[in-house]
């Protein structure tokens, strides 16, 4: 990867085997669950012409909705296959690994070819990744759209401001996703040069947000704000059970009441070693949260002060939520793991050639981890 003359060549690679990756979901994705129920409100769309006004409900509330807009982006492969299901696994594996070439972009603007080259790469071969941009489900597409963002904010920093009106449509996205991106807000707008940005930019996102939002915003309105009342109830104190810290570290995973403040930190970690070593293993989860903290404390990495902003932001945030929690949930991390792994792993470059090789060595063994990992899991169905 380093000696090639033309990184587009790895990037084209990078991202073709990624896409391939993604397009194996083909052979264990079934039409189930939320994916049955969400593919036969796309195939109304399509066949009778019925328009949801409403996206997804949240898994903590069902009066709870979110936009409207996964329905209709899913509403398209329904059209283009002819209700064939397959054609979405297709259709979402094409539009994940659209993030890829787009992450490498974004990371060129902050670190060098090789650096980018090997964060593309662990997104692109990463287990936890691939399984999940592969299964059609509306915050799956999280990833890709915050990365979207991330790229219109870069552009905007270089002052690109037709790209602020593109941040603002693409985060509207991301709000109908999954809610958790509002965590994001505070993120994006701490990133952006606020001062040297027209008014007319502003404007124009202001209004290409609320059009994509129009008709949650309607409903909510014409039911007295039922869904701000549902949202705001989301936070409200969780589930009371009988909690036991030593049954917790025990059966830690989806779904907990108990401990929250404690549950959400690790939950950050879990992220982590989800994306990076498709684990959740406890011990692996503190380690890396022991990790983060410290790197993040001494502040020894490139851009570690976007770092401390992407994970701290959301992290306060979630320190206030009690209700049950789940994985995906801190999918607004994304791409964050990789960026802090490969410079963390260049650190290993500054011991001469016994420490570039131990970092290759550790690189591409971690790439050839995930692979595995990924083919062995196609033989569990999924649906």
């Amino acid at each position: 990867m380093y000696k090639l003359k033309n990184p587009q060549v790895s990037l084209f690679l990078i991202c073709f085997f990624g896409l391939v990756l993604r397009l194996l979901g083909l052979v264990n994705i079934e039409l189930g669950g939320d994916f049955a129920y969400h593919w036969h409100i796309a195939g109304n769309i399509v066949t009778k012409g019925i328009y949801p006004l409403l996206g997804p409900s949240a898994s903590v509330n069902n009066s709870f909705h979110l936009g409207p807009f996964y329905y209709y982006l899913l509403a398209i492969p329904y059209f283009l296959g002819n209700g064939n299901y397959h054609a979405a696994i297709i259709f979402f594996s094409l539009l994940n690994a659209f993030s890829i070439f787009v992450l490498y972009y974004v990371c060129r603007n902050w670190l060098t070819v090789p650096q980018s080259l090997k964060i593309t790469a662990l997104y692109a071969f990463s287990s936890y990744m691939i399984n999940i941009q592969s299964f059609p489900w509306n915050p799956y597409i999280l990833p890709l759209f915050i990365i979207l963002s991330s790229y219109c904010i870069v552009q905007a920093q270089k002052g690109r401001y037709l790209f602020v009106p593109l941040l603002f449509l693409s985060f509207s996205i991301c709000l109908q996703a999954h809610a958790t991106a509002l965590f994001l807000l505070p993120v994006f707008v701490l990133l952006l040069p606020l001062k040297k940005i027209p008014f007319r930019f502003y404007a124009v996102g202001l209004l290409l947000f609320l059009l994509s939002l129009a008709p949650w915003v309607y409903l909510d309105i014409a039911t007295n704000f039922s869904q701000t009342r549902a949202g705001l109830a989301i936070f409200q104190a969780g589930k009371e059970e009988q909690c036991s810290l030593s049954d917790y570290l025990m059966r830690h995973g989806h779904g907990e009441y108990c401990f929250s403040q404690i549950r959400n930190t690790l939950f950050v970690s879990r992220l982590f070693t989800s994306s990076l070593f498709n684990t959740q293993n406890i011990i692996v989860v503190f380690m890396t949260l022991f990790t983060i903290t410290a790197i993040l404390l001494l502040g020894k990495l490139p851009q570690w002060k976007l770092f401390l902003l992407w994970i701290g932001v959301p992290l306060l945030f979630f320190l206030f939520y009690s209700s049950n929690v789940y994985l995906h949930y801190f999918l607004i991390l994304i791409p964050i793991p990789f960026f802090f792994f490969i410079l963390l792993l260049e650190k290993l470059n500054r011991f001469g050639k016994w420490g570039n090789r131990i970092s290759t060595v550790i690189f591409f063994g971690l790439l050839l981890l995930n692979i595995s990992h990924y083919l062995i899991s196609l033989h569990t169905l999924r649906g």
